[in-house]
């Protein structure tokens, strides 16, 4: 059986696609613009998870896989253009499209991954270089603040950051 991937729709900057405790029902695969995932903690603050720009895949994938409610929002951060991909049944899946999917599933968690040694193990400046490896086309299109919010410091903190890094 065929499942159709490019079920398209356009978004706007802004836009919430997905909040806690609402049950995940899709993945969304971005076409053109960028999404974000993240969390409010008890205090208010806002820590991002993800990005998600052209080609990659963005989901609570643990709500999405296993029919749970979300612990995430993903929120539209630019203007975009999103492939919906709705929860589905693995076994009616084609194979190419299976493919597909598990490896930009993969994909982000090996990104994930990268994300949460880089926190625990890296200097501020290592964090900035692995997010411009990441998200190379990210730089100039998100303000520092995102940026900042992901790598874990404080805009201010990343403007030094760069700057001492632009005197190398």
């Amino acid at each position: 059986m065929n499942i159709d991937l490019k079920q398209m729709k356009k978004v706007s900057r802004g836009d919430i696609l997905l909040r806690p405790n609402n049950i995940c029902a899709c993945a969304y695969k971005v076409e053109i613009g960028c999404l974000k995932s993240y969390i409010i903690d008890k205090t208010g603050k806002e820590h991002i998870l993800q990005f998600a720009p052209e080609n990659w895949l963005l989901s609570d994938l643990d709500a999405f896989i296993n029919k749970k409610p979300s612990t995430v929002f993903i929120d539209v951060i630019e203007d975009s253009t999103i492939s919906i991909i709705p929860q589905f049944d693995y076994i009616r899946m084609e194979k190419a499209a299976l493919i597909e999917l598990t490896t930009k599933f993969q994909n982000n968690l090996v990104a994930t991954n990268k994300r949460v040694v880089s926190l625990l193990s890296a200097t501020a400046e290592e964090r900035y270089l692995e997010f411009t490896k990441t998200y190379p086309t990210l730089i100039q299109r998100l303000p520092l603040k995102l940026i900042a919010s992901y790598i874990g410091i404080t805009p201010e903190y990343l403007s030094d950051v760069r700057r001492k890094l632009a005197k190398k």
